[in-house]
């Protein structure tokens, strides 16, 4: 393998890891997926299939756990949850606020949303989650 065979090669390892953090960032978040899920679940399967392995429900729980452990130790609804809340009820702040209310009846709604609404959780969360930079390619 010559030297063009070396330069591939470090194009690539240098190419793939970029395309996928830029695919990721372009999908929605798992929590928003679950609670997708939640919302509107999918037909069970046909009783003479056999039972499948089902990762996507343990990925699910284990979000909800997550957010469950979040939520006991600051008192709010996380801001990814939110954001996902958001998104699924097209910023809609009164759908957002009846859906808190009615999953979470034992807490006060208004002390989950802590104030925060879907204008300011979306511009928070999409400062956060910026595309990464693709300042190295100018170099090449």
């Amino acid at each position: 393998m010559g030297s063009s065979g070396t330069r591939m090669v470090v194009v690539l390892m240098v190419l793939l890891p970029l395309m996928t953090t830029t695919s990721v960032v372009a999908t929605p978040s798992s929590i928003e997926h679950c609670l997708r899920l939640l919302l509107n679940p999918a037909p069970p399967p046909p009783k003479r299939s056999p039972p499948t392995f089902d990762l996507g429900r343990i990925v699910c729980r284990d979000a909800f756990r997550a957010i469950s452990h979040s939520l006991q130790e600051t008192g709010k609804l996380p801001l990814a949850y939110l954001s996902a809340l958001c998104n699924i009820f097209q910023d809609n702040e009164e759908k957002v606020e009846r859906y808190v209310t009615r999953t979470f009846r034992s807490y006060d709604s208004r002390t989950l949303i802590a104030g925060r609404h879907c204008a300011t959780i979306r511009k928070r969360h999409h400062a956060k989650a910026k595309p990464p930079s693709l300042s190295f390619f100018s170099r090449l």
